[in-house]
């Protein structure tokens, strides 16, 4: 496979699954606003500013984190270049690149769900509501991974779909538990209980509050909530359940067997995967969430470093 066509198809996945995250995480922030939980409207937005990772670009444009601004920055803004609608923008954007290397549908859904964004208003959204503009991202995205599954070939292509949707998956999970476990739980005063609004509001921004309760059946515990979203085997957005699949794609592309590995991508990959294999939540605390997850987002860069150098750049010798 063209280096260029396996890049766009990694990049692709990554636009979309972060478009995805973002919306999700919008969608449930802006509800539980609504429920009022009594805080300052900087105590619940600026974190999801720096969930993305785009905390220094946000208040170099706006003073305050206050609701319109943070929906108008993470949703349309063309100077954050992870705004939902320019994530979108960018995934249409390689999907045309290779126009003949991806089926029809999967192109004509992009496609609509990009025309149908770029219709959208930041004011009119937020006067309706914004999960309207959530919901439209979310089934957006899902149309399209539903396509890509029923479409794609199973081939070299797939593996980087996979790939890249995986490796931009564990990073975002990773980025959610550091923030908000930071936000919620260290931050408070001593002999404060924990609001389990907001670790309810953390769970439905991954998917995971219905798994929580039929696994665990008990009150929501923040250090099981964070066990769950980092940890468990089964769940798709966990971050240990991203880096198998990551692992998996990895090894399908490179033909490398099981349990070794034929580049510093895959070494990178099977050991940061071996740790969440093989380590307790207990063992995470106990050696520091936050390090613990700074780590695997800083590890999941490299990774991502490492591949595009592997399979995307063509080294040039004078």
């Amino acid at each position: 496979m063209l280096s260029r066509i396996a890049e766009s198809l990694f990049w692709i996945a990554r636009y979309m699954e972060r478009a995805e995250d973002t919306a999700r995480i919008l969608d449930v922030n802006y509800y539980m606003l609504l429920e009022g939980a009594g805080q300052p409207y900087r105590v619940r937005w600026e974190p999801l500013v720096i969930i993305t990772g785009q905390h220094e670009r946000f208040f170099a444009q706006y003073a305050e984190p206050d609701p319109r601004a943070v929906f108008e920055f993470l949703g349309f803004s063309e100077h954050n270049p992870d705004s939902i609608v320019e994530c979108i923008a960018n995934a249409r954007e390689n999907a045309r690149a290779i126009r003949d290397r991806i089926s029809r549908d999967m192109w004509e859904e992009l496609n609509a769900l990009y025309l149908e964004l770029r219709r959208a208003q930041v004011d009119a959204m937020l006067s309706s509501g914004p999960h309207d503009f959530c919901t439209m991202v979310k089934a957006g995205c899902a149309r399209f991974a539903g396509v890509t599954a029923a479409t794609f070939p199973r081939d070299e292509g797939w593996q980087f779909l996979t790939g890249g949707q995986a490796i931009e998956r564990a990073g975002m999970t990773a980025r959610i538990v550091d923030v908000q476990y930071h936000s919620l739980l260290e931050g408070l005063p001593a002999g404060v209980e924990p609001d389990n609004h907001q670790w309810m509001a953390v769970l439905k921004s991954v998917a995971a509050y219905e798994f929580y309760r039929r696994t665990f059946h008990s009150r929501i515990d923040p250090q099981r909530v964070a066990e769950l979203l980092i940890l468990h085997p089964q769940h798709p957005r966990s971050v240990r359940f991203s880096i198998g699949r990551l692992q998996q794609a990895l090894h399908a592309i490179s033909g490398a067997p099981p349990e070794t590995y034929r580049n510093e991508a895959e070494r990178l990959t099977g050991r940061l995967y071996d740790g969440l294999k093989y380590d307790r939540i207990e063992d995470l605390f106990a050696r520091g969430l936050h390090t613990c997850m700074t780590d695997v987002q800083r590890t999941c860069r490299a990774i991502g470093d490492l591949i595009a150098r592997t399979y995307f750049y063509q080294e040039v010798t004078a």
